[in-house]
C-alpha cells in the first residue's frame, strides 16, 4: 500500500553534496551564464544545485561590473545567434542605464557644488593657476 501524503523527491546529480564549497572560477562561470542570458536564475539554482540566495550573493560579487570580459567570448561562442541577440541586447540596456544613472550622479553632485558656492560661500573648485602647497 502507497501512503497518499508522501511526495517523491526528484534527486539532483548535486544534491549529494549540496554544501560543498564552489572554486571562484566556477561561481565565475555561473554568474556569466546568467548575465549573458544563456540560463535563468532559478534553472541556474536547479543546474549546480544552490540556494536562491547564494546564487544572489554571487551574482552581487561577481556581477559584470566587477569582472572583466575574459570569459564572454567563451560563452558566446557556445551561444546561437538568437541567443547572442539577446544577450547583445541586455548588455546595451545595462550599459545605458548605467550611462543614465552616471548623468544623474554628475548632475547631482555639480547642483550641490554650485549650491556650496553660491549660498554657503564655500569655494570648492580649484583656480586653474594655482600650485598645491608643498605641507
Amino acid at each position: 500500500m502507497k501512503e497518499k501524503g508522501l511526495k517523491k523527491k526528484k534527486a539532483s546529480i548535486l544534491s549529494v553534496s549540496p554544501y560543498q564549497r564552489r572554486k571562484e572560477s566556477e561561481m565565475i562561470k555561473i554568474v556569466k551564464e546568467i548575465n549573458s542570458g544563456m540560463i535563468a536564475k532559478r534553472a541556474a539554482c536547479i543546474k549546480y544545485g544552490l540556494n536562491r540566495n547564494t546564487l544572489a550573493h554571487f551574482i552581487r560579487e561577481y556581477s559584470v561590473r566587477n569582472l572583466g570580459d575574459e570569459l564572454s567570448d567563451q560563452l558566446l561562442s557556445n551561444m546561437t545567434a538568437g541567443q547572442q541577440s539577446i544577450a547583445v541586447e541586455k548588455k546595451v540596456k545595462a550599459l545605458t542605464k548605467a550611462l543614465e544613472l552616471a548623468r544623474l550622479k554628475i548632475d547631482g553632485l555639480e547642483t550641490m557644488i554650485k549650491v556650496a558656492e553660491e549660498d554657503l560661500h564655500i569655494k570648492i573648485r580649484k583656480k586653474r593657476g594655482t600650485k598645491q602647497s608643498k605641507e
